[in-house]
Formats: C-alpha cells, structure tokens, sequence
C-alpha cells in the first residue's frame, strides 16, 4: 500500500506516525505528497447534496425486529423512542441503518424489497418514520443485501429498485452490506431520482471507491502500530468512518480511535436478534466524545489536519484539525493517567486562549518566550482548541461549562442492560382431552414413552435458545450468533414424553375454510392473511394444500377451535422421530421420494411413504409448521419453525436454510407483525390431550 522506497508504515486500514528519529518534516511532506496522488478523482466530496455525510459521526442500527424499534403489543412503530434513547445515552445519532430482511429472508420466496413493503403499514409508514427521523436532523439509510439473489426478483435490476425505494420512503443513505463498494450504475439511477443519497459500503474500500461512497464503516479494522490515523479518513477527512466490532463485549478501544481521527462510531446493540448491549462506561466514553466532534464538525473535516504533532509525554500522541483561525487537539494516552502535567508545547501565538474541552476549563498556560507548555490531565481521551479571545462567545463558554460538568466516569450500578430468559417458551395452553380409544377424525395417537432429543442449530448470527437445565453462565453459548455458520450439537437428554394426539396432516386450505365459516374469525390485522386466496375463496385445485400465510395468532385461533392446540417442539420432534432416534421420518438417509421437493407446495396427505413413526404425513419438507415455542428475551421476541419447507433460496449462505430438513434441525423465527410474519411456506398441525 505505501509507495515503493518511502517511509511510509501503513495498511488497508491505518497509517503510521513517525518512528522515532525519524524527520518529521519529511515523513509528513511524504505523507502529505501520497494523499495528493491519491485523491485523484475523488469528487464526490465536493457534491453539495453531499455536503452532510461528512458531518456524521453517530450512525444507529435500527433492526426492525427489536422490541424498541417496533413494538408488537401495540402494533406501533416506536423510533421516536429510539432517538430519544440514542440520545439520552450516546449522544444522539447523525444517521440511522433502518434493517429490514435477514435473517428472515429466504424462509419464502420474498426478496429484500418486499420485506420493506411488508413492514407494517407498508411504504407510508415506513416514509412517515423516516420523516419523522428528518424532523429530529436523523438520516436514514436503508439496507441492501447484493447476495439476495435467489429469491422472488424484481421487474427492474437492483439499482433501479434501490433507487424507487429510496424515492418513496425519502431514505437519505443506502447501506451496502458485504460490499467494499458499488458501481456507476448505481450512484447514476439514485442520482436520477433522489440526489443526496449517500453510498455506504460495509467492507473497507479501496481507496478508488472513494469517488463514488461517501462514507464506510471501519469494521473489524486491525492497527497493528498503535494509535494508527485512519488511511481513507487522511485521504478524504470528508468521508467519515464508523467503527465497528459488533460481538466485542467492550467498545473502548473502537471509541478511543473514533475520537483520535475525528471520525465515528456505529452504534449495534441487537444483532440480528442477539443481545449484546454497550457497556455503560463505553456509552459514557462515547458520548463525551460525541459532545466534541459534534461542536466542532468543521475542524474534523478539515484538509489543515496535522497528525501526530510532537507531544511531551512518550505515550502521548496528538492530532491537529486546523479549521479558520482556531486548531482543535485530539490526544490519545497509552500511558499511565497523568495528572496536571504539561502535555503540548507549541508556538506562542499573541492574543489566543486554551481551553481543555475534555474536562472544560481554560488552561493556563506556562509561557517561556517563543514557545507555550499546555498542562492538563488526562486518562486515555482529551481534547484542546486554541482560538483567538476575540472569537470566544457566549456559546463556547456554555459548551466548555457543559464539559466541564459532563460525567466523566460512571456513578452507581447499570439498570439499562438487561435481557429475559428464553430457556423455555410460554406456556401452551391445554387442549380438549380426546379418549384415548376414539381418536379425534384424522388425528393418530402418539403413545407415551421417553426418547433421546438431540438439536442441530446453526447460529445464523440470531443465535438460538439455550438448553433446558444448562446453567446461566453458559447461556451466552447459545445466545450467541457467532461465528455465523457455526453449528450447534445441542443434546436435551432423554425426555419423557405423554401420549397425545397430532394431526395425521397439516391443517388444509379446506380445513381453514371450514374454521373461518363457523368462527367468524377475522385477525385484527389483515395484511397478508390467506394472501394466496383470492377474494376469500381457496384457489380451484388448492382445497388439500397446506393452509399457509397465517401468522402464529391465526393458528392458534384455529386450533382453540377445534378444541386442540398447537405442538410444543419435544411432542412435534418425537413424533418426527419416534423413539429410536431416526434422522428422518422414514429412517434411514435422506430419500427424495418420501419428501416434498418438487419446489411448489403439495396436499397434504400426498407421498403416504413420507409418514413418520406414528403415521403422520410430511413432516419433512411441505410447509415449515409453526409449533407453541413463543419467547421474547425483552428485546426481540421469536418462536421456533419445524420440518423444512418445499422451498429453497439458492445462492447465498446468509438464507435461512430451507428445502426438506432432518428432524433435528430448527429455524429461529423473528417475530415482528402479522404483515411480516405471514409466509407463503408456514403453515400448522395441531395436537391434542388424551384423557383418562
């Protein structure tokens, strides 16, 4: 990456300071020299519908499956809360990542777009929160996943259905997941319909890309020097850059570089359904740093940046972001804390004054002629601006007052983190009890015996729950989403199991019917409900199929009905299995002959050699089956999918895995709202109590 034979220390992420006894002059001429070469074309920081992206530095993960994105309750969209919190405990956010689609996506046949058409109330109400976003000086970008491909596909190529997207919902910022950058495809068909939209790539990318994304996270970045200077931030100090290590317990050290470049911080609590919340100190840490990149946001984007100027500490290094007539400091401490020690000598300029905006006092400086010592103390984070006293206003006085003030450490205990447990899901309901010598109509017994129950579960990056009786401080095994494709051998022990009644087949389109005409049932919220059905009536030829886009409400309702209740995951599992372990209904390996792999749903009592131990049909690969597994973990509430499905999304790793499945693997459903939640491949069978 550096120039051949320069002395230049660098790579894809940071830059080098001087080495010692290193001419500092030259080193920075050099460096100064390798920016200019390198910022050939780079003309998308110039752009005035642009102009805000450098002024970023707080960039929010909003995940629309998070209880304090979208409340399920009441069926409202909580954002407002969000910023308030953002707000109240980071400092606020510049720009939110509205997410949409994984890990959902690939459960059916829906593709990225439709997840954000599917949110409820559909576009409007997604436009209405982005607005509401703007009337609180929040951006939004939405989220693009290039690797969707091997779902339902639009009319129009990805860039032009970006583009319409954004239009509609007035998003400001497209995030480009997995990407190190985007074509001229793209910037020009967003261009053509909504200009100011900024292109943000999740990858570092090369330094070229730098004429088309406006900003880019710094995920993951490795400095191998310490304290590097962020390459692309030296390049274009326009283009911020967010840190980001998503699974890291403690943030520190990304805030600690965040502040030193003058750049930002991306803010990720709820991965993908995994909690993992920002310590209170970190929070604190970032939001005193928030408080001065935000006052001063024309000194960080500023070409008079001068970095790693001398310093009188040796584990003290400095950046200097010059900016009119006033410079601001940046310090990194990789020393011990020091305390009202001279930290800065610099050249003594008539009529300035010194303030210490990290802990808000003026500093009194130690004259010695030509030259000026700046005491102060300092932990690992400061700051300094030197401004002329003819330029001090009442509104820097407030600010350094407010500093001053500001909480420096934490005081007293965290109420804020917290996280419900999801070992075992909510109670299922009792059901009519059946005899156990008159079996309800199409109903077959399961008898009562006890079996090993062994799970298959990929982490997915939403994790999963954790295992009955495993102690608390081995939750976070399974609650854990990474490494993402890492699989869990997940054993229950033997179980005891009662007898009870299931359903030969999945509930029909026939059998729903039937339920809708003598219940009057209607769902509250309609979108999406029996999509598949036109006009209310089952499509000619479809009477047998697997009733489908029913939410888990819209199958319980059915099955209070009937007097019975959806499965709990043993009593779905042992009758997939049987007592003797099998991977298949069937036993033996996979056969394609007893499973639904046609890619298109079937009836319900088709393929009479896929029955299970008991005599149940397709409990392998016609339609997922929802089963009574509901948990909420207070941030995200989900419930657990059986079976497989007829349907596959080819093409990428990042789908939920689908097709026909072994009885021993689940899915991780992420709950949100009926419009979402309705797939074109979920459907139910239902289970009954033996009486005495």
């Amino acid at each position: 990456m550096a120039p051949t034979g320069s002395g230049l220390r660098m790579n894809s992420h940071y830059i080098a300071g001087p080495t010692e006894g290193q001419n500092r002059p030259s080193w920075l001429k050099e460096l100064r020299g390798f920016r200019d070469r390198a910022r050939s074309g780079l003309d998308i920081h110039d752009r005035e519908d642009l102009a805000w992206v450098a002024d970023t530095r707080a960039c929010g993960f909003a995940f629309i499956y998070d209880s304090a994105v979208y409340d399920r309750a009441s069926g409202e969209y909580r954002l407002d809360r969000f910023l308030d919190e953002g707000e109240r405990e980071f400092g606020g956010y510049d720009i939110v990542v509205l997410w949409q689609a994984y890990p959902r996506i690939g459960i059916d046949e829906r593709n990225q777009f439709d997840f954000y058409r599917d949110m409820p109330g559909g576009l409007d109400a997604v436009r209405e929160q982005v607005r509401l976003a703007h009337s609180r000086g929040v951006k939004v970008a939405l989220a693009y996943n290039p690797w969707d491909t091997g779902t339902r596909r639009e009319p129009l190529s990805d860039e032009e259905s970006l583009a319409d997207l954004v239009a509609t919902i007035e998003a400001d910022g497209i995030f480009l997941d997995t990407l190190s950058g985007t074509g001229g495809a793209l910037r020009e068909a967003v261009d053509r319909q909504r200009p100011g939209v900024a292109l943000i790539p999740e990858i570092v990318p090369p330094l070229a890309q730098l004429g088309l994304c406006s900003a880019s996270w710094a995920q993951w970045f490795v400095d191998p020097y310490p304290p590097g200077i962020l390459l692309h931030k030296w390049i274009e100090p326009r283009h911020p850059q967010y840190q980001i290590r998503r699974w890291d317990e403690s943030h520190a050290a990304e805030i600690e570089s965040a502040f030193f470049n003058g750049s930002g911080m991306m803010v990720w609590e709820n991965i993908f359904g995994s909690y993992n919340p920002w310590r209170a100190e970190d929070r604190l840490l970032w939001k005193n740093c928030s408080e001065i990149l935000k006052r001063f946001p024309e000194h960080f984007r500023s070409k008079e940046w001068e970095p790693f100027i001398p310093t009188l500490q040796s584990e003290l290094h400095a950046n200097a972001w010059r900016s009119a007539n006033s410079t601001l400091i940046t310090l990194l401490n990789l020393g011990k804390p020091l305390r009202e020690t001279p930290l800065l000598e610099l050249e003594t300029r008539p009529g300035m004054a010194y303030f210490d905006l990290w802990n808000g006092a003026r500093i009194r400086e130690e004259n010695s002629g030509k030259r000026i010592r700046l005491p102060a103390s300092i932990d690992r984070l400061g700051s300094f601006l030197a401004v002329p006293v003819e330029e001090i206003d009442e509104s820097l006085l407030a600010f350094v007052e407010k500093r001053r003030e500001s909480p420096k450490k934490v005081q007293g205990p965290d109420p804020r983190n917290f996280s419900h447990p999801v070992v075992e899901p909510k109670p299922a309901p009792r059901s009519k009890p059946a005899q156990i010598n008159s079996p309800p109509p199409g109903m077959v017994l399961a008898p009562g015996g006890s079996f090993r129950m062994k799970l298959h579960h990929m982490r997915r990056e939403c994790g999963t729950y954790p295992d009955p009786g495993s102690p608390k401080e081995n939750w976070k095994k399974f609650l854990w989403g990474s490494p993402h494709d890492e699989i869990l051998e997940r054993d229950f022990g033997t179980l005891e199991v009662q007898s009870f009644f299931i359903d030969e087949a999945e509930v029909s389109n026939a059998e729903y019917k039937r339920f809708l005409d003598g219940s009057g049932y209607r769902p509250k919220v309609e979108t999406n409900f029996l999509k598949h059905w036109k006009e209310g009536q089952i499509p000619p030829g479809e009477e047998d199929f697997p009733v489908v886009y029913v939410d888990l409400e819209d199958a319980r309702a059915y099955s209070r009905w009937a007097g019975k209740r959806l499965p709990t995951e043993i009593e779905w599992q042992y009758a997939a299995q049987g007592t003797d372990g099998r991977e298949w209904p069937w036993g033996g390996e996979f056969d394609p002959t007893k499973c639904n792999t046609t890619g298109r749903p079937m009836p319900v009592r088709s393929l009479p050699e896929g029955r299970g131990p008991f005599g149940c049909h397709h409990l392998s690969g016609n339609v997922w089956e929802w089963i009574e597994s509901e948990r909420d973990d207070g941030h995200t509430a989900f419930a657990i999918l059986r079976g497989g499905s007829y349907y596959r999304a080819e093409g990428s790793i990042w789908y939920t895995p689908g097709g026909p499945l072994p009885v021993n693997t689940h899915a991780k459903f992420l709950l949100m709202a009926p419009s979402l939640d309705r797939c074109s491949t979920v459907g139910f069978r239902c289970v009954a109590e033996v009486g005495e």
